[in-house]
């Protein structure tokens, strides 16, 4: 074999490497993610803002259930703070809705992957997710920390990966940023979320646990089975 044919092999690896690396997408946060052989993967945004990464993704395949024949979805990684909150309340109305041939309506997902943030805008995004009723998930080799867990039970629907993580701290004192977490006086906002996403006695007992764990480093940390079982997740 002489070195036309080397070079030939080489540079047709090279370039079935590349197609194969464009046949998968990976979400952000996570080496999870699909093969594109039932449909093609687009990134239609990936904002890098500060300590923050979003992304639009769209999906459009034959076998989509939306009769415009794809899927909008939104990827977060990094800090939950003001510019996740006003990413997220942009991006928001842009996602496509999924609507079926029966009329019937799909929401959209919004994946997370987040060591927190931001105890203010944990609540904000939450509550944006419950204004356009998104369904939140931690996929596997994710994991959702301190205010990403809190702005996660905005989702409508609610979904974690069995290898996926939640983990909930009590509010900690830092340069004035957030409440004093030894004072049960000043949780009452906490409190109140907690009750209108999960209902009074899932609220209380993990406001309750939350509140054992006055850290940034450690806290109440949950699996999907766990977080099923203290009705966290809704599936």
């Amino acid at each position: 074999m002489n070195l036309r044919h080397l070079t030939i092999i080489f540079f047709a690896t090279l370039l079935l490497s590349s197609c194969a690396e464009t046949t998968r997408h990976e979400i952000l946060g996570t080496t999870y993610g699909w093969d594109n052989d039932t449909g093609e993967y687009s990134i239609l945004l990936d904002a890098k803002i500060d300590k923050l990464r979003i992304r639009h993704v769209r999906w459009t395949s034959p076998e989509s259930n939306c009769v415009s024949g794809f899927e909008d979805h939104l990827e977060i990684e990094g800090t939950i703070g003001p510019d996740s909150t006003a990413a997220v309340e942009r991006l928001l109305p842009q996602l496509d809705k999924c609507i079926d041939s029966k009329g019937q309506w799909f929401v959209n997902q919004v994946f997370l992957s987040s060591g927190g943030g931001l105890l203010a805008d944990g609540y904000a995004m939450g509550r944006l997710f419950k204004k356009y009723q998104i369904g939140t998930i931690v996929t596997g080799g994710q994991q959702c920390s301190s205010s990403c867990a809190i702005a996660f039970l905005g989702g409508k629907f609610r979904s974690m990966a069995f290898d996926a993580e939640l983990l909930f701290h009590a509010p900690y004192l830092s340069s004035g940023i957030a409440i004093d977490c030894s004072d049960y006086g000043q949780v009452d906002e906490l409190k109140k979320y907690y009750q209108a996403n999960l209902g009074y006695k899932d609220g209380e007992y993990l406001l309750d646990r939350t509140m054992s764990y006055c850290s940034n480093s450690s806290g109440w940390t949950l699996n999907a089975d766990g977080a099923k079982l203290f009705g966290i997740t809704t599936d």
